[in-house]
């Protein structure tokens, strides 16, 4: 990734703060919002006209015409750039498209997400210019939809456990594929399939299986499709299972190098967390409107439910997570758009972060509406049955608090690991320890300062300081006693993971109320600046936290419990 600048957070991990990239809060183009705004106002007008999100959901079924009218309005090509026919937006633009589609509904938006975000990015990142030529001017008329295919029986997360197979024929000019992915979204109405599978390679002498990228189409024979999943929520989209039996791929079907098939399928997650994290908010935003006109209308004791405390601090609460979650998810798509910064991390945040708090949001919602939120004629219930997912796709939370926490102390351990060979041959190393105790005392007397933001933000951005140098000292302090052991202490980097995310929300948050300050005024940023700094307040206590039951936990009480209940399969204890 030669010329690429390291990311915001991992750098984080270390203690430095890259404030250049996230000051000042990043502006959409003038041109491209304005085209935004055109598209989202076609797409309004025809899903008032043509999207029946209710009806929808009753049948498990999105309509042909619906699919044929967003096929029209150039849906399929919002991110594929102009020279094959498509949109051409950037991550923010698509982001805050797909968070539009999902106002009105969640299966229409993830249809034309995953055919996006994941199903042909790929394609768009890594394929050369003849897959592209070939393949993108029907994917952007629809002609072809197209699916992303990781995911396996025995290979959720874990997709380096992947079974399916490509054997590679050389003298016949294509590949015998043989395999089957689970769980595939766009998977019944897909011509176009970006199918991960092992190979074989020859590396230093020595045959190695490797996972590659192919281009698969329903026009190969063998590729055939399972019946339609019966869903909790997102019952519209079309999940499927795809097999393939003994597929002839072409040679040319491979999308970038041999072998660098996982670096590909990350990369795309990479991306299409953000889109899903958009298309999150979305969904949340039309659920947060729909209450506000229930608690604001609805009365018991003579008072609107929107005038008791208890109902106040949800909304409160909801407006607060609803505005950081977009700081975050527009604070990162601008650094995507700008194509020289590593953003893996900031994404994987985004997405953990949105979901959390939308399915929390949501929840709420809900409760607010009382007994009308359990039924069917309004939308609260399906909004929780189809934000549900949204915590398992493309990557599990769970998951994503790992792979942020590990990739953050991976820098630093690197790091670390100098210092350690140094200290073994100390003349030689000397330069290398003496640096290192240089930056040991200062930071221990000095804090790493980010610029000034405006006096109203201080004390946010005080903590957000004080706690980014905290964050540095705790890796350390893991580093130096676990060692490699770390990627088995899932509970102390979770704790990790949760402060480094509500450290980049803190720093988002900041950085778009200083800037919007700066455009228009203390006295109109008012709200803007009780949420930032409200925020931040729960932040750093919740950072603090996190960071010191790295030291003081009763992690190995729960380890013990937990592994009493599965050995015994059940709970086992009974009331005298």
């Amino acid at each position: 990734m030669s010329g690429i600048k390291p990311s915001f957070s991992k750098a984080l991990f270390s203690g430095l703060i890259m404030e250049d990239l996230v000051f000042p809060y990043p502006k959409m183009d003038k041109e491209e919002a304005e085209n935004i705004k055109m598209i989202v106002e076609s797409f309004n007008k025809f899903a008032a006209d043509k999207i029946d999100a209710t009806q929808i959901d009753l049948d498990a079924k999105i309509p042909t015409e619906v699919i044929d009218g967003l096929k029209e309005l150039g849906f399929f090509g919002l991110n594929t750039p102009e020279k094959y026919d498509g949109f051409g937006l950037g991550s923010g633009g698509f982001t805050k498209m797909l968070s539009a589609i999902s106002e009105v509904d969640s299966s229409v938006s993830l249809t034309i997400g995953a055919h996006q975000s994941i199903g042909i990015k790929a394609l768009n990142l890594f394929g050369s210019e003849e897959q592209k030529k070939k393949y993108l001017p029907k994917l952007v008329t629809g002609e072809m939809i197209g699916a992303f295919c990781l995911t396996e029986p025995g290979a959720g997360s874990d997709a380096a456990g992947i079974k399916t197979k490509a054997v590679r024929d050389e003298e016949n000019g294509y590949y015998i594929l043989n395999g089957s992915k689970i769980w595939i979204t766009n998977g019944g109405i897909a011509d176009f399939f970006t199918v991960f599978a092992k190979e074989e390679l020859e590396i230093n002498g020595e045959v190695k299986e490797k996972i590659s990228a192919f281009i698969v189409t329903t026009e190969m024979e063998g590729v055939s499709k399972g019946k339609e999943e019966s869903k909790l929520g997102i019952k519209g989209s079309s999940t499927t299972e795809i097999f393939f039996e003994d597929v002839k791929v072409p040679l040319e079907n491979v999308i970038g190098e041999r072998g660098k098939g996982f670096k590909i399928a990350m990369e795309v997650l990479n991306s299409g967390r953000l889109g899903l994290a958009g298309g999150t908010l979305g969904g949340f935003k039309f659920i947060i409107k729909t209450t506000m006109d229930q608690i604001t209308q609805r009365k018991q004791f003579k008072k609107n439910i929107a005038e008791f405390e208890a109902i106040k601090k949800k909304v409160a609460q909801m407006t607060i997570d609803f505005y950081v979650a977009e700081s975050m998810i527009y604070l990162t798509t601008a650094l995507v758009d700008r194509g020289d910064v590593d953003y893996s991390l900031e994404s994987a945040m985004c997405k953990v972060f949105t979901t959390d708090i939308a399915w929390t949001g949501v929840n709420e919602c809900l409760q607010m509406a009382g007994g009308l939120g359990y039924m069917k004629e309004y939308p609260y219930e399906r909004l929780v049955r189809d934000c549900r997912i949204n915590m398992i796709f493309e990557g599990t939370n769970e998951i994503l608090r790992l792979f942020i926490a590990l990739s953050g102390v991976q820098e630093r351990g690197e790091y670390l690991k100098k210092i350690g060979k140094a200290l073994k041959d100390p003349i030689k190393g000397f330069g290398l320890l003496t640096d290192f105790a240089t930056d040991w005392v200062k930071d221990k007397i000095i804090t790493e300062r980010i610029r000034e933001v405006h006096p109203s933000l201080t004390s946010s951005k005080t903590q957000f300081e004080n706690y980014s140098k905290n964050l540095r000292f705790s890796v350390e302090r893991i580093l130096m006693e676990h060692g490699r052991d770390i990627i088995y202490r899932e509970m102390i980097t979770t704790r990790l993971a949760d402060a480094a995310i509500d450290l980049y929300a803190m720093i988002a948050t900041i950085s778009r109320v200083d800037t919007r300050i700066k455009e228009i005024g203390e006295e109109k940023c008012d709200k803007e600046i009780k949420i930032c700094n409200t925020f931040c307040e729960q932040a750093w206590r919740r950072v603090r936290r996190n960071l010191l039951m790295i030291d003081k936990n009763n992690d190995d009480v729960l380890k013990e419990i937990s592994e009493f209940i599965t050995e015994e399969k059940e709970y086992p204890f009974m009331t005298e």
